[in-house]
């Protein structure tokens, strides 16, 4: 299960333009019929995927979301970040910084960087898996 019982709870109150819109930012093609978790879990794993080219986003208003995730949570979103060794939240942000800047340049208002908070842990346990390990489709 790649949601917690918390976040299906928050991510339900998402509407489904912005769920779609995220899924067509990361080239994902929304169903005729939306499952909303099916869905969101594409875009996790497209969310993963985009990281280990080029990042997350973050910005200093990510810092207690950042430092909510338990240990192995927290270094697999340093892993993602390009981080290696010792892994902080400050660490974790400075790199989000700039990849948030770049999103701010080159893609303004970006679905990924606004809903990031909100799928941080879902996206943090997917990038526990090997990259190209099977994903749901």
């Amino acid at each position: 299960m790649l949601f917690t019982d918390d976040e299906r709870a928050a991510l339900d109150r998402v509407p489904v333009t912005e769920i779609v819109a995220l899924a067509s930012d990361l080239d994902i093609c929304a169903p005729a019929e939306i499952v909303r978790e099916a869905l969101l879990e594409q875009c996790v794993h497209a969310i993963v995927a985009r990281a280990r080219e080029e990042g997350l986003p973050f910005s200093k208003y990510d810092r207690d979301d950042i430092s909510a995730l338990p240990p192995p949570l927290l270094d697999s979103i340093g892993r993602l970040q390009g981080l290696r060794g010792r892994v902080t939240v400050n660490s974790i942000v400075k790199v989000g910084e700039r990849v948030y800047r770049t999103y701010q340049k080159n893609r303004p208002d970006n679905p990924v960087a606004l809903m990031l908070p909100m799928l941080l842990g879902a996206v943090a346990r997917a990038a526990l898996q090997p990259a190209g390990a099977s994903k749901p489709t």
